[in-house]
């Protein structure tokens, strides 16, 4: 299911996003900004965890990849949120309005195709 993120699917999240943010550019344009931040670190944190989840627990589990994406993970994706939230034109509501609707999309996308993964043995075939 992981290996199945294709381009098609991000384009539709980002325009989702861009369209969130142009809705609230309306109502001031800080806000959208924050709205892609947050959508967009979002969505960098779920790659990122689908990553380390497939290198701790796929086919070819290795604990050095597993170790590498903690890495990425913990110090430089959570430092990178401390910073644009530490941003004086950035605001808390519009970063938490981006990551809420990538976190909404991403489950949306999992319980759809949750009976296809269920379906499916483990071997694949």
């Amino acid at each position: 299911m992981i290996e199945r993120l294709s381009t098609h699917r991000v384009f539709r999240v980002a325009a989702i996003l861009l369209m969130a943010a142009a809705a609230t550019w309306l109502i001031a344009p800080h806000l959208a900004i924050s709205v892609l931040a947050g959508g967009a670190w979002n969505a960098a944190n779920l790659w990122c965890l689908t990553r380390l989840l497939l290198a701790w627990l796929g086919p070819r589990a290795s604990r050095r990849r597993v170790v590498g994406w903690l890495l990425i993970k913990f110090p430089l994706l959570y430092v990178m949120a401390f910073l644009l939230l530490r941003v004086p034109e950035s605001s808390a509501l519009g970063f938490g309005i981006g990551f809420t609707l990538v976190l909404f999309l991403s489950l949306g996308w999992y319980a759809k195709h949750l009976p296809m993964t269920l379906a499916t043995p483990p071997h694949g075939r």
